[in-house]
Formats: structure tokens, sequence, C-alpha cells
């Protein structure tokens, strides 16, 4: 199911908003984690555009075409396939998606690649998420956001850890508060908002895990207290410096 808030990827990327991407490159900035080496970079970049291209292939079927087309060329062994270790890798871990109930159900019920503009309130920033499957009940009661991660974490507890230590309670925080500051309004009526996020494991014998952030005490919370201090940080570098006021001399009548 394709929304009216399905933007191509240039598009969305295009759009002068903060996304909660941009506030990972913010942080990565001012960390200094820009300074790894050249292996430990390429490594990363790989593993990224691997995770993007399964996602594509699972959530946007009918453009893998276009978006094989904008990987890195080491990757593919030409511009429409990738090498046959990683087709087969691929192929795995969408069956075993597709084959899991709860996934195959909210594949088929949910907005996938849904786009949600909001305004955050606390800096008046303008937002933006790209929310990998969203499911609204008919009468708009209940909103449920699905996000699929490839992991290396090979038990429930690794992959919950890996939950905090990749910022995914940013990210969830980040996602579940765009819905409710939307521009459109368009879940101001919603009474519950889940976040539930789904690992798969990158390797045999390619296990799924869940977790739905809602359910855990204080996560979202802390996601949430994360992601306003980067907007914070982002409004503060992107706007000017008040100018310095200049002695007159003159005593000012109250």
């Amino acid at each position: 199911m394709l929304s009216s808030s399905h933007f191509p990827d240039d598009m969305y990327r295009a759009l002068p908003r903060i996304s909660n991407s941009d506030l990972t490159r913010l942080k990565e900035e001012h960390l200094g984690y820009g300074g790894s080496l050249p292996v430990v970079q390429q490594r990363t970049e790989r593993a990224k555009v691997f995770g993007r291209t399964f996602h594509q292939h699972l959530l946007e079927p009918e453009r893998v075409g276009t978006i094989l087309q904008q990987l890195l060329p080491d990757m593919l062994p030409g511009p429409d396939l990738l090498a046959p270790a990683q087709s087969k890798q691929l192929a795995t871990l969408m069956e075993t998606i597709r084959q899991d109930t709860f996934c195959r159900r909210y594949l088929r019920l949910s907005e996938r690649e849904r786009v949600v503009l909001s305004t955050d309130p606390a800096t008046g920033l303008a937002c933006k998420a790209r929310m990998d499957m969203l499911y609204t009940s008919p009468k708009r009661k209940n909103a449920l956001i699905i996000d699929i991660k490839t992991t290396s974490a090979r038990t429930q507890a690794q992959f919950l850890d890996s939950c905090y230590t990749y910022d995914y309670d940013r990210q969830a925080a980040f996602y579940l508060d765009s819905l409710r500051n939307a521009d459109n309004k368009e879940w101001a009526d919603t009474r519950q908002f889940r976040f539930v996020f789904v690992g798969i494991m990158k390797q045999s014998p390619y296990r799924l895990f869940a977790v739905d952030a809602t359910s855990i005490p204080g996560f979202v919370d802390y996601g949430r207290k994360k992601y306003r201090f980067w907007l914070r940080k982002w409004r503060e570098e992107m706007q000017p410096a008040p100018m310095p006021t200049v002695a007159t001399g003159l005593r000012l009548m109250a």
C-alpha cells in the first residue's frame, strides 16, 4: 500500500527538514566519530548499504531496479545484480520475515515507507520521518510503527542491548512524537501509539527478535531526552549568534 506521503529517496532527502538520521550525523560530528579508520568506515558503509538494500527489497520491491543502481559499485558485479552470496542472504532474510505471522500481517496491512512531516513544539524546528511500516486502525484510535533492523545479535538480550547502543530509543521517541505533532494533524485523535522493533539475524539461523519499545519503562522517555538535546544543538548551531550589546553610556528609564 503506497501513501500520498510516499517520497522517492532523493526527494525525501531534499526536504529541508530534520530527520533522525540528521541527528545521528550531528552526534557523530560532535563526538568525533567521523575520524574512523578507512577500513572501519568501508565496513560500516557496506553494512549500511546491505541494510538499505534489504529494506527496499522487502518494503519497496517495485523500485528495486532503480535502488540497486544507487549502491556502492564495489558491492555489485553490475548495476542490477547483487553478488551471489549476498543475493542468497537477502532472499533468506526476506523469506524469514514473510513467514513470520506478525510481520506478514503488517506487511499486508501497513503503509510502507510512510513519510510524516511534523514540527517539534519545543524548538519550532521542521522535522521529517520515514517509517518502515505504519499501521493505523480503521477508526484511527490506534497507531503502530514497526521498524525492521538487520542485526548481528544472537540473543534477545543482545538485540535489546543494541537498541540502546545504536540510539533506537531516540528513533522510537522521534517517530512517535512525529505522529503526535504531525503537521496535518492526522493522528490528533489517536489514543494509543506503539512502536515495535523487529530484528533479524544477518547470519544463520536467521532468528527474529522483537522489542516493543513502548512497553519498556523509561525507554521512550530516555530517547525523547536524547532527540530533544540534539534538536536544541541543531537550533543553536543553525541560528546566528546575537549581536553584542553596545554600551551607549545612557541610562535607560524603567
